[in-house]
């Protein structure tokens, strides 16, 4: 964890001689408490890891979900990567979710970029930095298929989960193009959504994708869809098979209350082993439904 006001960072701004026993006192006692912090609390180097759930503690937590938040940083998403970073941290902290009490740990990426508060750590960047790794498949901001291979393969997944506890893991793409280098979805898209499908299933990562609710075609969603939850797609004279990876598919308009809806469903699917776990499936929130998103406001109400 990277801390702005480090011992080394104060001793530096400090004047040598006026380094008394006080201060050195004071030195000791941050150190001390640094080390606990460190030891109760999980390493983050970056603002877009946000920790949460609705389990009092990861020690009393039913299940334990890393999840990962992948998205295409170009400027079309700007407004969806608003509407999403003004809810992420406030959602996490206060999920009620209906079959777990879950603990969650979840990441947000942008694909080849960054943008904001929240999606402020780069996907490829962090790829690359990874022990071993010397290459990315993710090319463009709007590589949304190889950057979940690339999770899926190199993401620091970290199953701490005790006896007794389920451990999941789940990657969330988010996009309004195709899903490598963006526009015209051809076939390079649906062979690179091939390849993370298969990828997320042999590992058993839940993938869930989600369509912002300006797709540039209509060959967008169906293959965010199959991505995720399987199917087939002819084009051009070949068919792409796809595998149900156990994630769901998302899209619709990105309020403020439908987001909050939308992210509270995909973790506690996530955090529930996927959807038909007793958990509605993300993608019965797609939103039309604005009776469904004022059911979920006085749910919140009822039980805050």
């Amino acid at each position: 964890m990277h801390h702005a006001n480090t011992p080394s960072a104060a001793l530096k701004t400090s004047n040598c001689a006026s380094f008394t026993q006080e201060t050195a006192l004071k030195l000791k006692t941050w150190l001390a408490t640094a080390a606990i912090v460190a030891t109760s609390i999980p390493l983050q180097s970056h603002a877009a890891l946000l920790i949460g759930g609705d389990a009092a503690s990861q020690a009393t937590a039913s299940s334990i979900l890393d999840i990962v938040f992948a998205i295409d940083t170009s400027a079309s998403m700007s407004d969806d990567i608003a509407s999403i970073a003004l809810r992420a941290q406030s959602t996490i902290q206060n999920l009620n979710c209906p079959t777990t009490d879950c603990y969650v740990r979840a990441r947000f990426f942008g694909i080849n970029g960054v943008s904001g508060s929240v999606f402020n750590e780069n996907a490829r960047t962090y790829i690359l930095g990874r022990p071993g790794v010397s290459s990315s498949l993710i090319n463009s901001t709007e590589d949304n298929a190889p950057v979940v291979t690339d999770l899926v393969n190199y993401y620091e997944w970290n199953n701490d989960a005790a006896p007794g506890q389920d451990y999941f893991r789940a990657i969330v793409t988010i996009g309004d193009e195709g899903t490598q280098d963006g526009s015209p979805v051809n076939t390079a898209d649906y062979e690179a959504a091939v390849v993370a499908n298969q990828a997320a299933k042999a590992a058993g990562i839940l993938l869930f994708s989600w369509v912002a609710d300006d797709p540039t075609s209509a060959a967008v969603s169906p293959l965010f869809q199959a991505m995720a939850t399987g199917g087939s797609i002819t084009s051009g004279g070949a068919t792409y098979n796809y595998q149900n990876t156990g994630g769901g598919f998302v899209s619709g308009p990105l309020t403020d209350v439908t987001v909050e809806a939308q992210l509270e469903a995909i973790i506690c699917a996530a955090a529930s082993g996927g959807p038909g776990n007793g958990v509605p499936e993300p993608g019965s929130l797609a939103l039309a439904s604005l009776g469904l998103a004022g059911a979920w406001a006085l749910r919140r109400r009822r039980t805050a």
